[in-house]
């Protein structure tokens, strides 16, 4: 009997690259797929699908527990992190496997000031203040030792209310004008040091505090940079993959900070300084986007064994399918310099060296 999995957000662009990876994975599974946006339910790869209430909605547990009971779910995964949190927030009255962490990881991971203040005796983070606890002078000697500031929201995806400034001038009237706009308080917004260096995601499964696999991208270009003044827009069109030790080092450190039995994904978002020093600007507790897409082409493309599309492992692990000494391949797991370039209605392409290859975009 296939195994019977649950997504969550399964028609975003996320949980469709989750759905299409399962798809290849080496067993076959019955999948129901949910989504908040009706017009969605047409992308991802499953066998039912169904429209979903908002993770803030009363509606939306009740709806999972419907779901679970009625397909008889075996495991369920919620792609969003805000589905997740929601998830991991009741985790007591979900009747299926899940492979999440507790609810203080999230509250920790969701929240980029939290994050700052866990992870900063550690010298993991950059300089970065709560704009409601930080007057006007303290603002103006961040930017003459800066030159320039990073303002962003404390929590969401996508560069949410982010924008670099150089002057209190443009940082007041950034923060003033989503004041006006939505209401939104001094308090959601951070203040960090502008970090003017690569721009690099790190990617990673862990199971009951180790490593599973990781693997890490330099972010090339932004999908539709033109279009948010910041220039991040949440997703990368062309990303390559690099191999730091560094990287590793800090992220790994970071990981174990956070939740020293850290289960799941985790995802880190990460930018150097002018010194050339590596910074944890975000901590995911989740997939990124394309983490699952990766999988897919470790399979259609590169040609990898199964263990390396860690969307089916991450599963398998859930279901307690797979051992976990059998799928522990540690750091770096794809080939350096390969080059995932992607865009709306541009399909995918590999690039390794001088080869390029056309990766068919369904399973």
């Amino acid at each position: 009997m296939r195994p019977r999995i649950f997504v969550t957000g399964a028609g975003g662009v996320g949980g469709v690259n989750f759905t299409r990876a399962l798809r290849v994975a080496p067993i076959e599974f019955f999948i129901v797929g949910s989504d908040y946006v009706q017009y969605y339910l047409d992308f991802p790869f499953c066998d039912v699908v169904y429209r979903q209430p908002r993770h803030d909605s009363p509606e939306y547990i009740p709806f999972i527990l419907d779901v679970v009971k009625k397909h008889k779910i075996d495991f369920l995964h919620p792609q969003p992190e805000v589905d997740a949190e929601t998830i991991a927030n009741n985790i007591e009255k979900i009747p299926c496997k899940t492979l999440l962490p507790p609810k203080e990881t999230f509250r920790i991971g969701r929240d980029k000031y939290f994050t700052y203040l866990t992870l900063r005796e550690k010298n993991l983070v950059p300089d970065t203040k709560l704009l409601s606890e930080t007057n006007r002078s303290e603002l103006e000697e961040m930017l003459k030792k800066y030159g320039k500031l990073w303002v962003r929201a404390r929590k969401g995806a996508g560069g949410k209310l982010s924008l670099p400034v150089s002057s209190l001038k443009e940082l007041e009237t950034w923060v003033n004008l989503w004041k006006l706009r939505q209401g939104i308080k001094e308090d959601f917004f951070i203040v960090q040091e502008y970090l003017p260096g690569r721009d690099i995601a790190w990617d990673s499964l862990w199971y009951k505090g180790k490593l599973v696999a990781s693997f890490t991208r330099e972010r090339l270009r932004y999908i539709f940079p033109h279009l948010s003044p910041s220039r991040i827009t949440g997703t990368p069109t062309v990303a390559k993959i690099i191999v730091d030790e560094k990287v590793n080092k800090v992220c790994i450190e970071a990981v174990k900070t956070i939740d020293p039995n850290a289960t799941g994904f985790f995802c880190i978002d990460l930018k150097e300084n002018a010194d050339g020093e590596i910074k944890v600007t975000e901590v995911n507790i989740k997939a990124h986007t394309t983490l699952a897409l990766w999988s897919y082409i470790a399979i259609k493309a590169l040609k990898l064994d199964w263990r390396y599309n860690l969307s089916y492992v991450y599963t398998a692990l859930g279901l307690g399918l797979v051992d976990p000494s059998e799928v522990e391949l540690g750091p770096d797991i794809f080939p350096e310099n390969t080059i995932l370039l992607r865009h709306i209605d541009c399909g995918i392409v590999v690039k390794r060296d001088s080869e390029k290859i056309r990766v068919p975009p369904y399973p």
